[in-house]
């Protein structure tokens, strides 16, 4: 599926390159399949230069980049932003990376250990969407060495996750406590103004923003999972069974009502990283730190749940549960933990005592550093009781076509069936 306009893609690489008086001797793909189901949200490629490039390579660099240090550097990392990535808003994707990464950075060197913003990769130049001849946004930052979390995590002993975790529990709360520009008093996304301010802007993930409200930001979230179901033949938009018309009921009149009445600190706000899991964390093995955090590119302003919603789904810290590849064991009993605080859990199946033992490693190491749990926040419990709104309004092998293939016409009816009771029973305790 993303092979069509491979050697296009390699050719626009090179020409940046070489637009900047540099050579490539190489130019590598990373985390790239040819066969992929699925559009890649980012093409990125490992280049390997001639000769070093430097600060007087970059004379014209847009705003928050930073120059290559004095001896310069021979390999950098090329990020193209893929125009037909699904359910992406791509006008300024961009510079909402860009600006998430400098407010992430700031946030870092304001923290307890300053040296963590080294994390984040110094970015070097970039080009908008929006301005780009090409038909591709892009960035050009640092190349940081090291393997995908993802790939060593799991396997590492105890006390050698437990460190991890804490490494990445000081990135999470320098994050959390980035300060925020004055420019930003919404929901939603982040660009760059002509005056280059960062000021509000578009999510990545959710069009429609920013949001002057979180109520509005939630029924933008609900808003979209309704339209994504109404493609699906196999959901038909819920409105079989009536079912749709409850949800319709619930947005307009009821949204506000249950988070005025459920004591949740609807101003409070904070950067959010969005896909904070150990696929976009870098780690060196031999001295077992960790050396990058990456991709901001779904990053956004909202509420600081919003993190624990999005986020963390393999680190232990997600209160929906795991992930596709490590889902949770333990029939939400560990999301429920992460909500109160307390991990002291009775019935817990055997199969779930190495997620427990993870989940509260991350728990502690919050509590530690002083950054925020899910239990330190206000009214969480209801605000997940709206995550799991959002997440049964379109569950994701009920609505892409790759994961309806897979399925028998048999099975599919099950599933919906499933879904549709698990939802109509959510609906329920919302009193709808």
């Amino acid at each position: 599926m993303n092979d069509k306009e491979f050697q296009k893609r390699l050719d626009l690489v090179r020409d940046v390159i070489q637009g900047y008086g540099l050579e490539p001797s190489d130019i590598a793909t990373v985390e790239y399949e040819e066969d992929s189901p699925f559009q890649y949200n980012n093409f990125i490629y490992k280049i390997t230069l001639a000769s070093p490039e430097t600060a007087a390579s970059f004379p014209n660099a847009g705003p928050y980049t930073v120059a290559p240090p004095k001896e310069g550097v021979s390999a950098l990392i090329m990020r193209l932003a893929n125009p037909r990535a699904e359910g992406i808003v791509h006008e300024t994707r961009v510079e909402n990376e860009v600006a998430a990464m400098h407010l992430a950075r700031q946030g870092l060197l304001s923290s307890a250990k300053p040296d963590t913003a080294k994390l984040v990769p110094a970015l070097y130049d970039w080009q908008s969407f929006g301005n780009s001849q090409s038909g591709f946004g892009w960035s050009l930052m640092e190349f940081k060495e090291g393997v995908p979390l993802d790939t060593v995590f799991r396997d590492l002993p105890g006390d050698d996750m437990k460190d991890v975790l804490g490494q990445i529990a000081d990135v999470f709360t320098g994050i959390q406590k980035a300060p925020l520009p004055e420019s930003i008093q919404s929901h939603g996304g982040m660009t760059i103004d002509g005056k280059g301010n960062i000021v509000s802007g578009q999510m990545t993930t959710l069009k429609g923003g920013p949001w002057e409200s979180h109520s509005d930001f939630w029924r933008a979230k609900f808003m979209l999972r309704i339209e994504d179901a109404g493609v699906s033949p196999a959901l038909d938009g819920w409105k079989p069974n009536g079912v749709r018309e409850r949800v319709d009921k619930f947005l307009a009149v009821g949204l506000e009502e249950f988070l005025e009445g459920s004591n949740v600190d609807v101003g409070k706000r904070a950067l959010i990283h969005g896909d904070l899991t150990t696929n976009n964390i870098l780690y060196d093995p031999n001295t077992k730190k960790l050396t990058s955090i990456l991709d901001f590119d779904w990053a956004f302003v909202s509420h600081p749940c919003q993190e624990f919603f999005t986020s963390l789904g393999d680190i232990g810290g997600n209160t929906g549960g795991g992930t596709g590849r490590d889902p949770d064991l333990s029939g939400g009993r560990l999301g429920k933990a992460m909500l109160t605080g307390d991990f002291d859990i009775t019935d817990l199946p055997e199969a779930a005592a190495g997620q427990l033992a993870r989940d509260k490693a991350w728990d502690d190491a919050l509590a530690e550093r002083g950054g925020l749990r899910p239990s330190d926040i206000r009214g969480i419990s209801a605000l997940d009781r709206l995550r799991r709104l959002d997440a049964l309004l379109c569950p994701f092998a009920l609505e892409h076509p790759v994961m309806l293939r897979r399925k028998t016409p048999e099975e599919v009816t099950e599933m919906r069936k499933a879904a549709e009771k698990e939802l109509v029973d959510c609906l329920a305790e919302f009193g709808y």
